[in-house]
């Protein structure tokens, strides 16, 4: 061989070797993961609804994926502070969140302060549950369905009373409204059971919350009536409940729970999360688990579940630019 065809050679082959060898290890990295624990926040306080989710997924989330999979509430903000330590976490698939709509299609709305891009700063990974927000009154209202309850209050110029607790239910509220075209005088209550007690205490004309064990009780008891509710289809799990659609077309106002990795984070590594947590849904007991927590269990794939977020923001921006809600 000539010397300076061997020289040549010298120089690239060094460069030849190394591009080779980081390529033959790109398959065989990807392949590994998840190599150790994986973190999975809950952005809410310890034994809510969000919670007992995250607690009963671990297990067998672990088992579908190898590997410890811990998990860790991060409270305060109204969510915005554990959505905020994925956002900033190394985006390897090893630190993910298990959140509510609030977190990613209404506060980012209401408090423009808050410290993540809804869209920018998360992978998301599927939906995990449901549950459609649940009209209701005291017997002694005079409507009995959202028919009923439009005709009345339209007759009302100063508006309905309505208990309400947290931002979903706000905007729920304010589309109600909207939708039927009268008003609505929200009263806001600290938490799902001061907003039941006052409806049962007949000092709010309606009320709109999640469903519950509690409420349905109530329910049984004759102590209040359900009105409708406000999945877009039947809910399996109020057989015969009207949905608030039927009467106004287009109308959604539903709770849903979602897993979503830092923005960046391999598409291998959010697949794999995907399908665990599939694998995880379907084990036996979880669905009786979630239906004791008034919640559907429901799955996506990654572009479903950021087609849903990015519908959410609009109509929050929608209801917020019309009606000028604060935080």
């Amino acid at each position: 061989m000539p010397t300076d065809r061997r020289r040549a050679l010298a120089r690239t082959l060094p460069f030849a070797l190394g591009a080779s060898l980081l390529l033959a290890g790109l398959p065989a990295m990807a392949q590994t993961w998840p190599s150790k624990q994986i973190r999975l926040v809950v952005n809410f306080a310890a034994g809510g609804t969000t919670d007992v989710m995250a607690r009963a997924l671990a297990k067998p989330l672990s088992a579908a994926l190898g590997q410890p999979v811990v998990v860790e509430n991060r409270t305060g903000a109204l969510g915005a502070i554990g959505a905020a330590e994925v956002a900033r976490a190394a985006p390897d698939g090893y630190t993910i969140l298990l959140t509510t709509q609030g977190s990613l299609t209404e506060i980012p709305v209401l408090s423009p302060q808050t410290p993540y891009d809804p869209v920018a700063a998360f992978a998301p990974v599927t939906l995990v549950g449901e549950s459609p927000l649940v009209l209701f009154a005291h017997p002694s209202f005079p409507a009995n369905d959202v028919k009923g309850l439009v005709e009345y209050a339209r007759t009302r110029p100063e508006g309905v009373d309505i208990a309400v607790t947290g931002s979903s239910v706000k905007m729920g509220a304010y589309a109600l409204a909207g939708a039927g075209n009268f008003k609505l005088q929200q009263i806001p209550y600290n938490g799902q059971g001061p907003a039941l007690n006052a409806a049962l205490g007949g000092h709010t004309t309606l009320a709109l919350n999640t469903s519950s064990t509690a409420l349905m009780q109530h329910v049984q008891a004759g102590r209040l009536k359900l009105l409708g509710v406000g999945s877009e289809t039947p809910y399996k799990l109020m057989p015969g409940v009207p949905t608030v659609a039927q009467v106004l077309p287009g109308y959604s106002a539903k709770a849903w729970w979602g897993i979503f990795a830092p923005a960046g984070t391999p598409a291998e590594a959010v697949n794999k999360l995907n399908q665990a947590f599939k694998h995880a849904l379907a084990e036996p007991g979880m669905e009786e688990l979630f239906t004791a927590n008034a919640v559907v269990v429901t799955t996506s794939t990654p572009a479903e579940l950021k087609a849903i977020v990015a519908k959410g923001l609009d109509t929050t921006k929608t209801l917020v630019a019309r009606y000028g809600i604060k935080e």
